[in-house]
C-alpha cells in the first residue's frame, strides 16, 4: 500500500464496535470490560477492537499509510499502538467474518489512528492511519473524545481474547 488513500468497501459494523486485525490472529474478538468500554477500545498487540459511535450500521472506510492528519469533522479520535506480522491487516465487523476487506502492509510496528465522524442517522466514516514507526509505540492515546467516553486513566492496554476468559 502506497501513502494514497484507499476505500474499503462498506462495513457492516455491530454490537457497538469493529476490528482492525493482523490475517495471523486466529480470534481477533476482545473480551469488552466497562473500561474498556469507557475509553471507547480494547486492544492486543495485533488486534484493536474500536468502539463506533452507534450501536449497528455502515461505515464508510478510508485507510492511508501515513501520520494522522485532523479534521474537524472527527468526533472521536483513538490512537493505539499495532503490530502488523502477517503483511496483511483485516477490518471487518464482528457479524462479518471471512470479509474481503484486507489492506496490505509492510511487516513492522505501527501507530494506528482510528478517527470517526457521523455521516447519517446509522452511518459513520471511519479512516484509519497505519502510521510506521522505528520502535514500538508504548502507549495508546484518546486524540478526540466525544460525550460518550469517559476513560479512566491511564488507559488499559490489554484484553483477553472474547470467549476465552
Amino acid at each position: 500500500m502506497t501513502n494514497q488513500d484507499l476505500l474499503l468497501p462498506k462495513l457492516y459494523f455491530s454490537y457497538g464496535q469493529f476490528m482492525v486485525f493482523d490475517q495471523s490472529v486466529k480470534l481477533p474478538g476482545c473480551d469488552w470490560t466497562d473500561a474498556h468500554f469507557a475509553q471507547g477500545f480494547a486492544r492486543r498487540a495485533s488486534t484493536a477492537c474500536v468502539r463506533t459511535l452507534g450501536e449497528f450500521g455502515h461505515a464508510d472506510v478510508r485507510v492511508s499509510a501515513a501520520r494522522y492528519v485532523p479534521k474537524d469533522e472527527y468526533v472521536r479520535v483513538i490512537a493505539v499502538p499495532f503490530v502488523v506480522e502477517s503483511s496483511v491487516v483485516v477490518v471487518e465487523g464482528p457479524e462479518e467474518i471471512g470479509t474481503e476487506r484486507t489492506i496490505k502492509l509492510p511487516s513492522g510496528n505501527y501507530r494506528l489512528v482510528a478517527a470517526q465522524a457521523m455521516a447519517g442517522e446509522e452511518e459513520e466514516a471511519i479512516d484509519l492511519f497505519f502510521e510506521r514507526v522505528p520502535q514500538p509505540v508504548q502507549s495508546s492515546e484518546i486524540l478526540v473524545r466525544d460525550g460518550e467516553l469517559d476513560p479512566s486513566s491511564p488507559l488499559i492496554e490489554t484484553a483477553e481474547v472474547a470467549g476465552e476468559s
